[in-house]
């Protein structure tokens, strides 16, 4: 015989996109809910402070985002020029 457990699983946020994957700002979005969450019984000056550190967060993740594709594609086209893949890696470069 088996036992089965209820739990609680805290909130629950999903995004979806059309035509693609999520963007970056979405991704930042994400990540900034999972790293900084604002207590509603805060006093007023915590949460104004709160909300600002977000905002920064959101865009300081934004820009490493932004980044990390550049470079993602920048290695990818490297290997594919390696590889004597030229004409791909220059669709690829241009993305």
């Amino acid at each position: 015989m088996f036992e089965i457990g209820v739990s609680t699983v805290g909130n629950v946020n999903v995004h979806t996109s059309q035509n693609g994957g999520l963007t970056n700002e979405q991704v930042a979005d994400l990540a900034v809910e999972k790293i900084v969450s604002i207590s509603d019984d805060a006093p007023p000056h915590i949460r104004q402070q709160a909300k600002q550190f977000r905002e920064h967060l959101k865009k300081v993740l934004y820009n490493y985002l932004l980044l990390a594709r550049r470079e993602e594609r920048a290695s990818i086209v490297h290997i594919l020029r390696s590889n004597g893949q030229k004409e791909l890696a220059e669709y690829i470069r241009r993305l």
